[in-house]
């Protein structure tokens, strides 16, 4: 898929998250969700890799599955003039450690990656490596256990990949989206989503 059948797939897809009250007695509640995408607004001396050229020639920035009454969301890629603070945050992790630990847990690519996106209110960063073997794949760095996970070759197919969740992936991203709406107090756990592709998934499986 190219970036611009990419736009429209995105800008098409909708659905629910069938959600239960964390601490109630069997309240239920459904969560409508859509991705927020904005105009490209600037020229940016991108690498040539992992397709991030293509993609941001089309995107400004992309929030996904976004519910517009609480503003959660559970991706953010974000634009080009938002990554320097994005690597200045995802940095402040990895200040603590001394050689000898980031010998341990930090890949030798992190020193020139881009840190493109993130998980919004976690702490945790979307990074793409631009030189070595891993150049323009694209993972996530998960603080918690200073985790680097691969999740795709390329910024194009992460992208289709978080249009179809897997069971495993609604319940990843079930850990940090509460719906927590304006004047409320009650937090909510994804159940379920269906979407208008014909998709569902569970997280109780």
């Amino acid at each position: 898929m190219d970036a611009n059948d990419l736009r429209r797939a995105i800008a098409a897809h909708q659905g629910t998250f069938l959600c239960s009250r964390l601490g109630g007695k069997g309240e239920t509640k459904v969560v409508n969700f859509a991705h927020e995408v904005t105009e490209p607004s600037e020229v940016a001396d991108l690498p040539d890799v992992g397709r991030i050229k293509e993609f941001f020639a089309v995107f400004g920035s992309v929030l996904f599955y976004l519910d517009a009454k609480s503003g959660d969301a559970a991706r953010y890629l974000a634009p080009p003039s938002a990554w320097p603070e994005l690597h200045d945050d995802f940095s402040d992790w990895l200040s603590d450690l001394d050689q000898s630990e980031r010998d341990d847990f930090v890949p030798e690519w992190v020193e020139s990656c881009l840190v493109i996106g993130e998980e919004p209110h976690t702490g945790n960063y979307i990074l793409m490596p631009t030189t070595g073997e891993e150049a323009g794949a694209v993972f996530h760095f998960e603080h918690d256990g200073f985790e680097f996970d691969r999740h795709a070759d390329n910024l194009v197919q992460y992208t289709e990949r978080l249009l179809a969740l897997t069971d495993s992936d609604l319940a990843y991203i079930a850990t940090h989206m509460r719906f927590v709406e304006e004047g409320e107090n009650a937090q909510w756990w994804i159940e379920e989503l269906r979407d208008n592709r014909g998709n569902t998934a569970k997280t109780n499986v």
